[in-house]
């Protein structure tokens, strides 16, 4: 936020997907387990909420981490189309589509298409950190073929060829 000691500001939209005085950063610190993701917090580092507002924006072929947690979450597309894995389920995501991920259910985003695909995700300020999914929970995903064609594993999520 432009100015974290005040207690209302505008974030002016820019016409790149970007907003005035917010920088985009790396979508989490390391890496192997996501690709082409980066994130802008738009409500939440120094505001007085209960809540955070972030934008996420994936490259052509990219995906965020495969994980699960305790805190649910809310996501809205607004810019291209992707697919969302959310358990043993796979969702087709396009503009305006809005989904809530319930907590502990395993999920993913990627991007499937030829142009930057980007959401808004809305989570508690206060939030446990996502944990890798265990192999019966992988197991379970992969016995859709859907799921299976879509899912971006990582490093850190399989030891074995399902």
């Amino acid at each position: 936020m432009p100015d974290k000691d005040r207690l209302s500001a505008k974030l002016a939209f820019q016409s790149d997907f970007r907003w005035n005085g917010v920088q985009p950063e790396e979508y989490k610190a390391g890496g192997g387990d996501w690709a082409g993701i980066n994130r802008q917090v738009l409500v939440g580092d120094g505001a007085v909420t209960s809540f955070h507002l972030r934008y996420f924006e994936i490259s052509p072929g990219g995906h965020s981490s495969l994980e699960k947690h305790q805190h649910a979450h809310v996501v809205i597309c607004i810019r291209g189309h992707g697919q969302l894995i959310m358990g043993d389920e796979c969702h087709g995501v396009s503009f305006l589509d809005t989904f809530y991920i319930a907590p502990w259910t395993p999920h993913q985003l990627v991007n499937t298409g030829k142009n930057p695909f980007g959401f808004f995700c809305i989570v508690d300020a206060n939030r446990d950190k996502p944990q890798p999914l265990a192999m019966e929970d992988l197991i379970r995903m992969m016995q859709n073929p859907v799921v299976r064609g879509i899912v971006r594993p990582g490093n850190n999520n399989l030891s074995c060829d399902l």
